[in-house]
């Protein structure tokens, strides 16, 4: 299945959908595969990145935290975050 401009899915017309029923079972396990990865790519780019300032700030503000504890928070959130690949936003 291939993308319509700029990544829009096209929509299922008709012939689409009769052609779809006369996949095989690797057709259609193609088919899935890629109308999931689309899905997915479009709901994590509709996502903002996570502004690891604000949590940090929450956190600073959080009774009984103290500043060793949190560099040791902020220490283990950035490692999460390198380790996965994440966006992340830092002010």
């Amino acid at each position: 299945m291939n993308r319509n401009r700029k990544g829009v899915m096209p929509e299922i017309t008709r012939e689409m959908y009769k052609s779809i029923k006369k996949y095989d079972r690797q057709q259609f396990t193609a088919f899935c595969t890629d109308l999931y990865g689309f899905g997915f790519q479009d709901g994590r780019e509709s996502v903002p990145g996570v502004d690891i300032t604000a949590i940090m700030k929450a956190i600073e503000n959080t009774k009984g935290i103290g500043a060793k504890k949190l560099a040791d928070i902020r220490a283990s959130i950035e490692a999460v975050f390198e380790e996965s690949g994440e966006d992340k936003k830092e002010g």
